[in-house]
């Protein structure tokens, strides 16, 4: 039997979490990550078309009914993140990892960023060129890319991938001297996700395999030579259509579904709900300069 290890302190004392639609999860007791294991296989297969836009015949607990739509509530946000960032870097030349259909890197570019971005689907990333953004297609840890740049954004990336460390390492050298890293992710030690326990909504494998703790984001950033300028909890604004499609994809109960595509139109769209349950981490890290 092969043997579990923390996919980023490397520590074998490893305890068996939860086990969730036939996928295991294992908590990591030196540095709290928990992780799914044995990583799933063909995960490129989850973001099809059908991910970032759904349909009422797409029985999918994943993704979006409409990713355009269902990020604009955002917006604002995504306006204060960049506004941010730009006064901690020289020039404004910008890569977003999971670029999606390039929503993020359409608000960049309004603000005067050079726009670049990274995306495994094959028909986000058709859709984001469309939109004049340069993007590179494919899994970041293969691709050859040769551009430096003075800041990179990973907005609810990181408990995507499979290994952290070298994923994190790449970043780093993507980066310019003193360059930022901008990231989102999900935070199992918030208060909200304790109060769910093991019935978390964002406990939704293979779609995400990793759950940080404050603590081990913080490792694994430490180990790939960043340093932490900014950490905070953070919210975040929906649509009502979202809403009802993660409580679908938490609860699975059709009800929920149903509703989802009820306020799937214009009109509902323009509501914006604000949502903080704190279970998200904001942080900006910076790269540490050579000797």
């Amino acid at each position: 039997m092969e043997k579990i290890i923390c996919p980023i302190c490397r520590s074998e004392q490893i305890k068996f979490y939860h086990k969730k639609d036939n996928y295991d999860l294992h908590r990591c007791l030196q540095c709290r990550l928990v992780f799914v294991w044995p990583v799933p296989r063909n995960l490129q297969e989850i973001y099809q078309e059908t991910y970032y836009k759904g349909n009422e015949t797409d029985n999918s607990v994943f993704g979006y009914s409409d990713y355009d739509q269902d990020k604009e509530p955002m917006k604002d946000i995504f306006i204060a993140y960049l506004k941010k960032l730009e006064k901690s870097v020289r020039n404004k030349k910008i890569l977003d990892i999971g670029c999606a259909n390039g929503y993020f890197l359409d608000l960049a570019r309004e603000l005067g960023w050079q726009t670049y971005g990274v995306e495994i689907s094959q028909y986000a990333a058709a859709e984001a060129q469309k939109r004049g953004h340069q993007v590179f297609l494919g899994d970041l840890a293969q691709l050859d890319i040769k551009e430096r740049f003075d800041c990179i954004t990973m907005w609810d990336v990181l408990e995507h991938i499979t290994e952290p460390i070298s994923y994190m390492q790449r970043v780093n050298q993507l980066l310019q001297k003193d360059g930022l890293v901008a990231i989102n992710t999900i935070d199992k030690d918030s208060i909200w996700a304790k109060l769910c326990g093991k019935h978390w909504n964002a406990i939704i494998p293979p779609e995400h395999l990793l759950f940080f703790s404050k603590q081990s984001l913080f490792f694994l950033l430490k180990q790939t030579k960043f340093i932490i300028k900014d950490s905070k909890k953070v919210g975040k604004k929906f649509s009502l259509a979202y809403i009802f499609k993660v409580l679908y994809n938490w609860q699975k109960l059709k009800i929920y579904r149903n509703l989802s595509y009820l306020f799937d139109n214009k009109f509902w769209r323009k509501v914006k709900i604000p949502i903080n349950l704190r279970d998200n981490i904001f942080i900006i890290a910076q790269k540490i300069k050579d000797d």
